[in-house]
């Protein structure tokens, strides 16, 4: 362990071997936290872990006793955490409701709803022990609005409601909790389903205002900031990180959002 990393404030990111959690690391570690790579898929969050000068830890966030050891280990091993990126989630494809595969929902809501909140109370209870920590959740437009994610959709606004719902009980305690909502981001994960044709990339930035894609490190931007002091003041909020999707709602009906201008 070097001497900047022991003197460094502990953050924790689940789901940190995937795209947005990946880019988050990088992001983390830049800003000068010691980063605890968290994620099911132990061997690439080794790979992580060894690009960025990080730790790797096996979490799977469906397991709630898992996360509360997970949780543990890092405060004995590692040190207090200071901050929490709850990046890790279950995808899903879309399609009909009257196509759901029930043993998926059970999953989603398992991951998403269960596994989010088990790691929000079982990383919080030391910063609230401390009175001080910052925590992101990863929600997603799709709790803003309708869309063929008939289990993810659902998930993501229940987190957002769990966001402001610890911001407000934990806040007077020293902890911060904020979500960031991605928009359409291509992560491996939507790669790979765009490469086998259960999205389409150029439909979904016909949607966007800024006429492209959020990349992850866009949203590993928002997740920086939120857990930094330069947002101290801020906790119980949704920012949405979508290419501005959700401001073109109505635009469709007027022919589209426009094409740029020349100059």
């Amino acid at each position: 362990m070097s001497a900047e990393q022991g003197s460094s404030p502990v953050a924790v990111v689940t789901g940190g071997a995937g795209g947005i959690g990946a880019a988050t690391v990088e992001t983390l570690r830049r800003d000068g936290w010691r980063v605890v790579v968290a994620d099911r898929d132990i061997a690439l969050a080794h790979e992580v872990a060894a690009r960025h000068d990080a730790i790797a830890l096996a979490i799977d966030i469906g397991d709630r006793g898992g996360v509360e050891s997970a949780a543990e280990w890092v405060e004995r091993e590692v040190g207090p955490v200071e901050g929490l990126a709850a990046v890790a989630a279950h995808l899903e494809n879309p399609h009909r409701p009257e196509n759901q595969d029930w043993r998926e929902w059970d999953d989603i809501l398992r991951v998403n709803l269960t596994g989010t909140f088990a790691t929000l109370t079982a990383f919080g209870r030391g910063m609230l022990r401390r009175r001080r920590g910052a925590i992101v959740t990863v929600g997603s437009i799709t709790a803003f609005n309708s869309s063929p994610l008939q289990a993810y959709g659902p998930t993501k606004a229940a987190i957002l409601n769990m966001s402001r719902n610890l911001a407000v009980v934990w806040g007077r305690s020293g902890v911060r909790v904020n979500c960031v909502c991605p928009g359409p981001t291509r992560t491996p994960a939507v790669e790979a389903s765009y490469a086998r044709g259960e999205r389409d990339p150029q439909t979904m930035i016909r949607q966007t205002a800024l006429g492209r894609l959020v990349r992850p490190q866009d949203v590993a931007n928002a997740i920086a900031f939120l857990m930094s002091e330069g947002a101290c003041a801020i906790t119980g909020v949704e920012l949405p990180v979508d290419a501005g999707v959700l401001a073109t709602q109505c635009w469709g009906m007027y022919g589209g959002v426009p094409d740029a201008v020349d100059a």
